[in-house]
């Protein structure tokens, strides 16, 4: 399924559940179920994820605050050394600071408090820059007929459709439709959360030559 409309997905339900009419359902519902479906896509399948760049902090400050940014979590943080470049901090537990020896003032980790970002240590410098990258709520709702849900990826596009699916049994009272629906709505979003956004790192022996090398006959 491809990019999708606001109007598209209206008519698609409506085919879906031969609701031709407005009289059980109106379109402002199926707006609103359009929009809340965006946005327990993009919570759920942390697949809108924006470069959020702090900078001229106070080395004073360890809390970097997110508030405004929308942020649902944060995903991976940068040490801006610009122009010669970024390092990648580690996310820590909390319970590790000031406990864990600091061998240089620099950056070397970071975790999520609420709607700041920690950094730990703080720099020995007068001020210092961050890179944020961190999965958001969307930007906009949808509300005119040819506005799509343009934040998500579109292979995410489809996630919408199906929640929407559900809760427009719901609304019309299919009481196992809506179970079937949902049910379908988060297997395939988890299923595309960890095809699509789900990052792993590779191990070291895949980056390691074999001290030995069999050849064994088919």
């Amino acid at each position: 399924m491809g990019t999708l409309t606001l109007l598209g997905l209206r008519n698609l339900w409506r085919a879906g559940f031969n609701e031709a009419s407005t009289t059980r359902i109106t379109d402002a519902e199926l707006t609103s179920i359009a929009n809340d479906g965006y946005k327990d896509t993009a919570v759920k399948g942390l697949c809108y994820e924006s470069k959020i760049a702090k900078t001229n902090i106070p080395a004073s400050v360890r809390l970097v605050s997110l508030v405004g940014n929308n942020v649902v979590r944060v995903m991976y943080v940068e040490y801006d050394l610009s122009p010669s470049g970024s390092r990648g901090l580690l996310c820590i537990p909390p319970p590790t600071v000031g406990h864990a020896p600091i061998k240089n003032y620099t950056p070397a980790g970071w975790f999520q408090w609420g709607n700041y970002v920690v950094v730990e240590p703080p720099p020995d410098v007068a001020t210092y820059d961050l890179n944020i990258f961190a999965a958001c709520y969307p930007a906009a709702v949808m509300t005119n007929d040819s506005d799509t849900p343009s934040s998500l990826p579109v292979e995410f596009h489809e996630s919408i459709y199906l929640y929407g699916k559900a809760y427009v049994a719901l609304k019309l009272k299919r009481w196992k439709d809506f179970v079937l629906g949902y049910n379908e709505y988060i297997d395939t979003l988890q299923f595309k959360r960890l095809q699509f956004i789900s990052k792993f790192p590779e191990v070291r022996t895949m980056h390691e030559i074999p001290d030995d090398v069999m050849i064994a006959n088919g």
